[in-house]
């Protein structure tokens, strides 16, 4: 199958009258003049661009070349297929999209998206932690877009500070115009359809380590409250300034399957309260995207004043008979009471018993795998050791659990 034969990737607009080398610079399909580099993943490059034919800035997303038959190219056409679907202004827009043939045979796929202006969450944490109206800003804006997002079935899968970006130098620090988002929420390079065939190996897990759902770590079957403990867990450092979980890759996968992340006892009991449900470990008893959306909402309506309206989607029926495209966010409802019910879609109640097995079952097994793997690395190989092994020192829950496990396969 080659890619360049599906309508939705190939290049579509129209080359300008004279597209050789414009400015000394080759133009990507005849149109993109590539300049510096904004970014650079594991997946593909992102460059800064000129649109000759429209004379605006835009950012072009570049994958690595890869043959027609890759799973690579084929998550690549994925990602076309799921912002071309999508449309909300807390969402990074697609413009274009093409490929680029090698004569190698090998095909290149490139998105134009709009160029937002200001930094990615990422480097402002690292200026420090934000304030409550600030984070509530991030959360409110985000969840806003995931439950769009969510209400077509589609799951982000890498919810993280760097996927966040701010629309300009100031977004967090100044009242937003009524509708307008302070952050977009990008890269959908590995988000799937809810209910899509993986395009990875089996029980592959894609995500950034440090706000993988517990569901991610266990490789089990995800739902929309992925994102939302994700976005709990980028929520709650940006409240502290510090990551949820830290240590080994062992201790970060495996602590979020035992605990809940610490939410400190100073943080503002509303703020507080969200989060610790967001950050749930059993998916069901976490709040939808547009529950979440609603009550950062009502955090800012109830600090700032402001005037917030999220949007509805378009596609789902609400209880609500008021005609209006939109709804103004409601009042904070009380702790222990559900918050407003939003389009977002609702946790699959297929979740429940099994999922909750398959975790507790995932915790043993990576607990195993690392007492395990320490056993042979000290053990060099199998050939039992003259002297006891010496194991490396973990605390909390995990480290009771490799202390359990390790008396156990120990002679």
């Amino acid at each position: 199958m080659r890619l360049a034969s599906d309508p939705m990737l190939e290049h579509v607009s129209e080359s300008p009258p004279d597209s050789s080398e414009p400015d000394g610079g080759p133009l990507l399909g005849d149109r993109y003049r590539l300049d510096e580099v904004l970014g650079r993943g594991g997946m593909a490059t992102v460059h800064r661009a000129h649109d000759v034919l429209l004379g605006r800035d835009v950012a072009v997303k570049v994958f690595p070349a890869v043959h027609a038959d890759a799973d690579d190219l084929l998550r690549n056409r994925a990602e076309i297929r799921v912002l071309a679907t999508l449309s909300h202004p807390g969402l990074v827009t697609l413009h274009d999209a093409g490929t680029v043939h090698g004569d190698d045979g090998s095909e290149q796929v490139y998105l134009v998206m709009e160029l937002v202006a200001g930094p990615t969450l990422a480097e402002r944490l690292r200026d420090g932690a934000l304030d409550v109206d600030q984070t509530a800003r991030v959360g409110r804006d985000v969840a806003s877009a995931l439950a769009t997002v969510h209400e077509r079935d589609i799951i982000h899968r890498d919810i993280k500070p760097a996927n966040i970006l701010l629309t300009s130098a100031d977004a967090l620090d100044t009242t937003r115009r009524r509708g307008e988002p302070a952050v977009k929420l990008a890269d959908f390079g590995i988000a799937r359809l809810a209910d899509a065939t993986r395009l990875t190996m089996t029980g592959m897990t894609l995500g950034t380590m440090s706000y993988l759902s517990p569901e991610q770590a266990t490789g089990v079957e995800l739902g929309p409250s992925s994102d939302v403990y994700g976005l709990g867990l980028v929520l709650l450092e940006c409240a502290t300034g510090r990551p949820a979980f830290t240590g080994t890759m062992a201790e970060v996968m495996t602590a979020r399957l035992v605990t809940a992340p610490e939410v400190p006892l100073d943080l503002d009991p509303r703020l507080g309260d969200l989060l610790s449900r967001m950050t749930r470990i059993d998916p069901q008893e976490r709040p939808d995207a547009g529950e979440v959306a609603h009550g950062m909402a009502a955090i800012l309506a109830g600090s700032t004043g402001e005037t917030l309206v999220l949007p509805v989607a378009e596609t789902q029926a609400t209880a609500d008979p008021t005609p209006a495209e939109t709804r103004v966010a409601p009042a904070a409802a009380p702790a222990g009471e559900p918050g407003t019910q939003t389009a977002a879609v609702p946790t699959p109640g297929r979740w429940a018993r099994s999922t909750r097995t398959a975790l507790v079952g995932g915790a043993v097994v990576l607990l195993a795998g690392g007492t395990l793997l320490i056993s042979q690395l000290a053990g060099g190989g199998g050939t039992t050791p003259t002297d006891p092994p010496s194991y490396p020192a973990v605390e909390g829950a995990v480290g009771e659990a490799l202390t359990t496990l390790q008396k156990s396969v120990e002679p």
